[in-house]
């Protein structure tokens, strides 16, 4: 079957799938997003506003937190250069959610790390490697044990990461 028209569950597909050209990372992007329930982690180097500040993964996230009341969506981001100087989506939402929708910068100790994944529940994942390849990813909507592995490494930068005072809205 072609992948293109393929569904995929998340918690049920099993199997890695080359996930090639950014138009294919969008949709799985939205796809995993809006079959999350309960956890969504994001982990970049720039919040790529290609991929999250797409109308149908910006529905996504605000389903998932107005349906789903004990929703988590963390995000660390490296560079917030662009961030701060506004106009994304997804971080205006997270302005408005901010009892579900958190967003740090990542610390320093972590700026080798060119890797960008999703976590999606206890699940799915979506990974580039941003050293080799901006345009292409893997994803699996089924594989615990690795979204596990990355999910302690999130968390390890998360706790070491502090929120970005330039990323806070400011009220007037």
């Amino acid at each position: 079957m072609n992948q293109a028209h393929q569904t995929y569950v998340l918690g049920e597909t099993r199997g890695e799938l080359a996930v090639a050209g950014l138009k294919d990372i969008r949709r799985h992007s939205c796809a995993m997003a809006g079959a999350c329930r309960r956890r969504l982690l994001i982990y970049t180097h720039r919040l790529n506003p290609e991929i999250y500040s797409q109308s149908c993964f910006l529905e996504a996230v605000r389903q998932l937190v107005i349906l789903h009341a004990s929703t988590r969506i963390r995000i660390l981001v490296a560079d917030t250069t662009e961030l701060a100087r506004g106009g994304h989506h997804l971080l205006r939402l997270a302005q408005d959610m901010t009892s579900s929708v958190e967003v740090r910068r990542r610390a320093p100790e972590f700026d080798g790390d060119m890797r960008s994944f999703m976590l999606a529940d206890e699940n799915g994942y979506i990974q580039r490697n941003l050293w080799y390849d901006l345009n292409n990813a893997r994803a699996n909507y089924y594989d615990p044990p690795r979204v596990r592995s990355l999910a302690e490494e999130f968390m390890l930068a998360w706790e070491q990461s502090e929120a970005d005072p330039a990323l806070r809205r400011l009220s007037l």
